[in-house]
């Protein structure tokens, strides 16, 4: 049975990996000379287009961001070949490039040869008297380096009951092939965990 998803929080995957792309990305800038990037410049819509949807990401700005008269007079000074795009069309390039990322994510766990720790933590916003669930993974990467990956933030709808969860993180298992790999899982002292872990160790193997 699909369990309903909350298309404006539902986020499967790596956020990490995504920030320290978007942050190596930016540490690159001013790395070479001034000069020479002025004589052998060439203007890439393509490039730029995505350099922008990386900044978008990075600094959480609102996708409104393009409609705005002032940004768009400063894009048309600094560049008047960049051509702005609109909201759509950012919204879709976001999610291309958090797919992009989700997979280089996904390799890298099933490429790598340790086991996977899971630690999740659920909570309610007060603001929107809603549920949501956070799943992470850590491990040790062949070449040694402690990973961390927000592997999925998700809207949990209610009732918050033990099967419910169970649904949603076997199912998060199954689709990242986690099933084989987990080693620990870590989660709150709720009453409704102590249900909850029986039923996802029945599913997983060792």
């Amino acid at each position: 049975m699909d369990t309903p998803i909350d298309p404006s929080v539902n986020m499967r995957g790596p956020k990490q990996s995504i920030l320290k792309t978007l942050q190596q990305s930016s540490s690159s800038v001013g790395d070479r000379g001034e000069s020479s990037l002025v004589e052998n410049y060439t203007f890439n819509q393509d490039a730029a287009r995505m350099e922008f949807t990386k900044m978008i990401a990075l600094h959480e700005y609102p996708l409104a961001m393009v409609d705005h008269i002032g940004f768009r007079r400063f894009c048309n000074v600094v560049q008047p070949l960049y051509k702005v795009i609109s909201r759509n069309t950012l919204k879709l390039d976001i999610l291309k490039f958090y797919e992009s990322e989700r997979v280089k994510t996904m390799k890298l766990i099933q490429t790598n040869s340790s086991r996977i720790a899971i630690t999740m933590d659920m909570w309610t916003a007060s603001n929107q008297n809603k549920g949501y669930m956070t799943i992470t993974a850590h491990f040790i990467d062949n070449n040694w380096n402690l990973q961390s990956q927000l592997m999925r933030f998700m809207y949990v709808p209610t009732p918050h009951t033990a099967e419910v969860l169970v649904e949603i993180i076997i199912e998060h298992f199954f689709e990242w092939n986690l099933n084989r790999k987990v080693s620990t899982i870590t989660v709150d002292n709720c009453n409704t965990n102590d249900v909850m872990i029986p039923k996802i160790l029945i599913t997983l193997t060792f």
